[in-house]
């Protein structure tokens, strides 16, 4: 039987958490359009690519360590850490291009390195950091939520960092991106965990308990099916969405007003999307729902693939993402409550690096591809793998029979609540 409890909704810490994750979600979004722009004023194409490598590379290259760390050290002197330390690099940028000054290459690619090695230890404790603050049987819930906050806050963030870069420039933008993870850690100083959550071995080696995460996940037929999931929508959906667009607007000769209205339903969708994953009640076969939203969202994608009207793909578009939004609110909430908590960083991390690394890896090697066979026969195989996924998701029944186990109440190890 599922427990009741306070509604999140009415949660200050939950409340808090969310606040500041969403202030997090618009500092990175500010931040991306700076050193986009930033980056094509470089005026030259191969430090414009390693300017936007430059955050990725060290954020793959660690996250795995980050997610050890957060579960031998905990989440949260993790977020905390990492809050500052993001804050104090964004003004450091600030000042250095105060008065209008253009970034140059070289301050690009330190200040992308310092924000991705931030941000491989900082994303897998703020992820697994929700299982410290709600119980059990509403973290489907709360990752819904979490979800949807992510949505609106990239969509305004990056509109906030479009005029904060045309208004007053990189410098501009990268002060009231500090500011936000300034918030967040001042927010995060008053988010003490409510539920104990039990950490890994202290005495374990780095090594160690990496190599004890990864043989968890492998080893878990759930937690390995959603990593194949996870990889798959980013490495083979996401391009489709992307460069695949664009490739087809320039194909099809749309005016830039069309691709950006299609960009704009793609958002939307996502936006509802979230909306519907934050309100709709958990369901209780999580891992049949997940696979149904991915089925019902495939004439979507289908029509990104093959559609040429204009208004046809804004509908595509619209609903393939508004199906996702769910998706991912099932998704993230399945990780959540079927893994141990003591592993729940390292777990975070590896789905974390499927997520952001495979999808600029799959990216380029959807643009090699279509150079080589065009853009219809490898939007064709995309869509083909997605449709596969989707029917081996409905046909194993370690996904298709997931449900969201009440699991020990953590109630039973209370944190202290001052």
């Amino acid at each position: 039987m599922v427990r009741t409890g306070r509604a999140l909704y009415g949660d200050p810490r939950f409340l808090a958490y969310i606040l500041a994750r969403g202030l997090s979600f618009i500092g990175d979004n500010i931040w991306w359009i700076a050193v986009g722009w930033a980056a094509a004023q470089l005026d030259e194409p191969h430090l414009t690519g390693i300017v936007l490598a430059a955050t990725g590379i060290p954020r793959a290259a660690l996250m795995l360590v980050g997610g050890v760390v957060a579960d031998l050290r905990g989440a949260r002197p993790m977020m905390l850490l990492a809050d500052l330390l993001a804050g104090c690099t964004a003004l450091v940028g600030a000042f250095l291009t105060a008065g209008g000054a253009t970034p140059d290459a070289w301050l690009l690619i330190a200040l992308g390195i310092g924000f991705g090695t931030i941000d491989a230890f900082y994303l897998p404790a703020a992820n697994s950091y929700l299982a410290s603050l709600v119980p059990h049987h509403q973290l489907p819930k709360g990752a819904a939520v979490r979800q949807f906050t992510r949505s609106v806050a990239e969509a305004g963030g990056r509109s906030i960092g479009g005029v904060l870069v045309a208004l007053g420039g990189f410098a501009s933008a990268a002060f009231v991106n500090g500011t936000t993870f300034l918030l967040c850690f001042a927010i995060l100083v008053f988010v003490r965990p409510r539920y104990a959550v039990q950490q890994a071995d202290q005495k374990a080696s780095m090594r160690t308990a990496l190599l004890e995460g990864l043989r968890y996940v492998s080893a878990h037929p759930l937690l390995r099916g959603l990593a194949i999931i996870t990889l798959i929508l980013n490495a083979v959906a996401v391009p489709v969405e992307t460069v695949g667009l664009a490739l087809k607007a320039h194909d099809l000769g749309w005016t830039a007003s069309e691709f950006g209205l299609v960009a704009g339903f793609l958002g939307g969708g996502l936006i509802l999307g979230g909306l519907v994953g934050a309100i709709m009640k958990t369901p209780s076969r999580s891992g049949f729902a997940l696979a149904l939203w991915l089925v019902a969202g495939l004439p979507g994608f289908a029509g990104l693939v093959f559609g040429r009207d204009a208004v046809l793909v804004c509908a595509a578009a619209a609903w393939w993402s508004l199906c996702l939004g769910p998706s991912n609110a099932i998704l993230s909430g399945l990780l959540l409550t079927a893994t141990r908590r003591e592993v729940l960083g390292r777990v975070q991390s590896v789905v974390t690096v499927l997520s952001s690394a495979m999808a600029p890896l799959g990216t380029a090697a959807f643009g090699v591809m279509v150079g080589v066979t065009g853009l219809a026969p490898v939007g064709a195989a995309c869509l083909l793998i997605v449709v596969v996924t989707a029917c081996w998701m409905l046909l194993s029944p370690s996904i298709s029979r997931a449900e969201l186990t009440p699991g020990p109440d953590p109630a039973t190890a209370r944190a202290s609540s001052a």
